[in-house]
């Protein structure tokens, strides 16, 4: 099993963390809700949406991860400030878990973020995501708001190779970059988000993951969701062949030392889960040989 020599941070919100050496911490899965098309989502405008089901899928997936012996954390997704404010509102309300902010608008990020600044929701937001489309405007934006955590996006079209995103996350001279920008902006939890292009692409992903952890220690992950759900509806339309193309997915970068997966609607969350303990067990019960012990309530104590 894989043991990095730098020293790896460690972030933390309540009873989730995240960080630190393969096998010592479950990792933390992120589940997206209110997204676009979400067929719980009446209207995506104005926020009005299903809220008995949406309790279920939130209550559901918090089962699991008791089940399972892993983290979770939850990506509200919103077009607009209106709606994006009433469903963070909503899963504050009902979980005890960080949140991620959300939206294909910068701009509606920032101001529901600001809506939230001081009141008791705001030390479990967590931006999503800071990456190089961002304006000066948005920086400073982003600097006012003395956010305390975010998901830097180490991705673009033009930096498709591990090597040039390893140069957008920390610039020519290893200092710079979006993660030099973001430290800059006095954002203290950082987690890296290496992006996924395609299915096959995953295998660079868990590459960048590998590179990133033994460099700079920051938590880091990715999300195959979008690409795997892009490839599954038109390939895989057997149920169980979705589920069992996609475990490989999203297991894969939990061997090169992943922190977390975004793994796409929270409706997979019953499939994902064991799917993805099994292999946080396996790669704990490795590490073992490098001395390393898991904490407690790990996947490991939970299913063998």
């Amino acid at each position: 099993m894989l043991s990095f020599t730098v020293q790896q941070k460690v972030f933390t919100w309540g009873e989730t963390c995240v960080g630190g050496q393969p096998g010592e911490r479950p990792p933390v899965l992120i589940g997206s809700i209110f997204f676009s098309g979400h067929r719980i989502v009446s209207d995506p405008v104005k926020g009005i949406f299903d809220r008995v089901r949406a309790k279920e899928l939130l209550d559901a997936e918090a089962e699991l991860a008791e089940t399972y012996g892993l983290k979770r954390m939850i990506d509200v997704i919103g077009d607009t400030e209106e709606a994006l404010t009433k469903y963070i509102e909503f899963v504050a309300t009902h979980t005890e878990d960080p949140i991620l902010v959300d939206s294909s608008s910068t701009d509606v990020r920032l101001r529901v973020c600001r809506r939230f600044k001081n009141t008791e929701v705001w030390p479990r937001l967590i931006y999503n995501s800071i990456d190089e489309h961002h304006t000066e405007a948005e920086w400073e934006e982003l600097t006012s708001l003395r956010l305390e955590a975010a998901v830097i996006l180490a991705f673009s079209p033009r930096a498709l190779r591990p090597a040039a995103r390893l140069r957008l996350l920390c610039g020519e001279d290893g200092q710079s970059g979006l993660l030099g920008r973001a430290r800059a902006a006095g954002i203290d939890k950082l987690l890296v988000d290496v992006g996924c292009l395609d299915v096959p692409g995953t295998s660079w992903s868990a590459i960048m993951i590998k590179e990133i952890k033994e460099k700079l220690g920051y938590p880091v992950g990715c999300a195959p969701s979008n690409a795997f759900h892009t490839w599954q509806k038109s390939r895989l339309q057997e149920e169980k062949a979705m589920a069992a193309a996609g475990a490989a997915v999203y297991t894969l970068p939990l061997v090169y030392g992943a922190d977390f997966i975004f793994y796409g609607p929270v409706r997979h969350a019953p499939w994902v889960y064991p799917a993805c303990a099994t292999a946080s067990a396996i790669i704990a019960y490795g590490a073992r040989l490098n001395g390393l012990r898991p904490v407690k309530a790990h996947p490991l104590y939970k299913i063998f």
